[in-house]
């Protein structure tokens, strides 16, 4: 029996988180392209470079509401 690499237990791509499953359905069409490309360059995963880009602009929006306070 030959040895594997690989963990017994397979995740279906883009099964890193539930939540995000369906986010892709929600970007824009260029912004898409735009993250496929990322991601190819990068090697990181769309999930990842989208959960990235959400969580700079929540910090940023955070930050000009506090400020205009």
């Amino acid at each position: 029996m030959p040895s594997r690499d690989y963990p017994d237990i397979r995740k279906a791509r883009g099964t890193r988180s539930k939540d995000m499953v369906l986010l892709s359905a929600r970007v824009d069409t260029s912004l898409w392209e735009y993250v496929r490309t990322l991601a190819f360059e990068t090697r990181k995963s769309k999930q990842d470079i989208i959960a990235e880009a959400l969580m700079l602009y929540r910090s940023v929006n955070e930050s000009v509401d506090e400020e205009s306070k």
